[in-house]
């Protein structure tokens, strides 16, 4: 076998090692999951607590939301320059995990985050307990 010939044979095994490689990386099925249930995170706490706990894509959304203070999903993704379609998945999220409300005006739907609750609001809800 002349030199070049070992040099072809060498670089096709490196390839079929690497086409081997790829298809078990990409037949493992993956699934990110994220809480459904709300955090156990005080409302009273900094948008940085909150941010701690989130993963990348729904940290963006939140920064926006945090500049934005009330917005549609369109004003979101313009705010962070993301598809309409990505960023009202990640609206609902943090929605259903509790981090932001949603609400209609008229027949647009808007987010926001909700402001914590006022100390005599908390006084109230312990009297209804006790």
């Amino acid at each position: 076998m002349s030199e070049e010939q070992k040099k072809i044979q060498r670089i096709e095994e490196k390839i079929d090692s690497i086409i081997k490689m790829l298809q078990e990386h990409f037949s493992t099925e993956r699934e990110v999951t994220v809480p459904s249930q709300k955090m156990d995170i005080p409302l009273s706490a900094p948008i940085s607590v909150y941010l701690l706990k989130l993963p990348d894509s729904l940290r963006q959304t939140m920064l926006a939301m945090d500049r934005l203070t009330e917005a549609t999903t369109s004003q979101v993704a313009t705010e962070t320059g993301r598809s309409r379609s990505v960023e009202s998945i990640h609206l609902n999220q943090l929605e259903r995990m509790g981090y932001i409300d949603k609400f209609r005006k008229g027949r647009k739907v808007f987010f926001r985050i909700p402001e914590p609750p006022s100390e005599e609001k908390q006084e109230t809800k312990e009297e209804k307990t006790s």
